[in-house]
C-alpha cells in the first residue's frame, strides 16, 4: 500500500479509524474526515504514515465535493475511496419523522452518492486499480427491530454497490463494500455493556466473539489491493457468522 492514496469519510473514531489504522500500517497515505474535530485520530495516525485531516459535513453536496477536492490537494491522487460516515437515528417506528429520516439518508445514501461521483471524477486515466469500498451491513440482509430507517439505509447501500459496479466498470473503477456484523465501538458500547447484552449477543455469534473496528480494517486493505483486482460488486460480511446463523436452539439463552 506504500504508493496508494486513500481518502476514508468518518474515520477519527471507531469503525472508521480502524480501516484508517490498517491503511496507515500498510504504508498508504491517507485522509481522514469528520463533521467534527479530529479529536486526536491525526496525532496517531502521523506517527505511522503520512495523513491528513479535511473537516466536512458529508451530508451536504458541498460537503461532499469539500471533501473529495482537498483530498486529492493535499495527496496529489485518491486511489480508494472509502465510504464510511453514517449515522444512526432509530427509534420506535411509529415515532419515525421527517428529520430523521432525512439526517439517515443524506449521509448514510445521499452522501456516499455523491462523495463517490465527486472521486470519480478527479480520477486521471494513468491510475491503476482505482476503487470505492462502502462500509454497509449485516442489517442490509437481515432486519433488526426497530430499526427501520437504518436497515433500509444499508440496504439501499448494497444495491448501490452493485449499480455503482456496472456503471464504472468501463471506467476500471472497482466498487465494493463491506457489511459489518456487530462491533463494538463508540456508537454502540453503551448499549453492548448494559446489562448481560454483550454476553447474550456474544454467544450467538458463531465465532463466539463481537467485533472490533480492526476487524473491518483488514478487509478493507484486501478488497483495495492488487490481490483483489478481479472483485467488483460484492458485499463482503464480516460478521462472526451471524448471517450464516439460523436459530439458536439453545435453551440456556431463554
Amino acid at each position: 500500500m506504500k504508493d496508494q492514496c486513500v481518502c476514508i469519510t468518518g474515520s477519527t473514531h471507531g469503525i472508521g479509524f480502524g480501516i484508517a489504522e490498517a491503511f496507515a500500517k500498510k504504508g498508504a497515505k491517507i485522509v481522514i474526515n469528520s463533521h467534527d474535530k479530529d479529536n486526536g485520530a491525526l496525532d496517531k495516525l502521523q506517527k505511522l504514515t503520512e495523513c491528513y485531516f479535511v473537516q466536512s459535513d458529508l451530508s451536504t453536496i458541498d460537503g461532499n465535493k469539500k471533501l473529495i477536492q482537498e483530498a486529492k490537494l493535499k495527496l496529489g491522487k485518491i486511489d480508494t475511496l472509502i465510504n464510511n460516515a453514517g449515522t444512526f437515528q432509530d427509534t420506535d417506528f411509529e415515532n419515525i419523522n421527517e428529520e430523521k429520516f432525512d439526517k439517515t439518508f443524506n449521509l448514510n445514501v445521499r452522501g456516499y452518492m455523491f462523495t463517490s461521483q465527486e472521486f470519480v471524477k478527479q480520477i486521471s486515466n494513468d491510475q491503476n486499480n482505482s476503487s470505492i469500498i462502502c462500509i454497509g451491513s449485516s442489517n442490509s440482509l437481515a432486519a433488526e427491530k426497530n430499526s427501520v430507517m437504518y436497515d433500509t439505509s444499508k440496504g439501499a447501500v448494497l444495491m448501490m454497490v452493485k449499480s455503482m459496479a456496472v456503471s464504472l466498470a468501463s471506467k476500471n473503477i472497482r466498487v465494493n463494500g463491506i457489511g459489518p456484523g456487530i462491533l463494538e465501538t463508540p456508537l454502540t458500547s453503551a448499549g453492548l455493556n448494559k446489562g448481560n447484552n454483550k454476553k447474550v449477543i456474544s454467544s450467538q455469534i458463531p465465532l463466539g466473539r463481537i467485533g472490533e473496528p480492526s476487524d473491518i480494517g483488514g478487509a478493507a486493505v484486501f478488497l483495495a489491493s492488487e490481490e483483489a483486482k478481479y472483485i467488483t460488486g460484492q458485499m463482503l460480511y464480516v460478521d462472526g457468522g451471524i448471517l450464516a446463523n439460523q436459530l439458536n436452539w439453545d435453551e440456556s439463552l431463554l
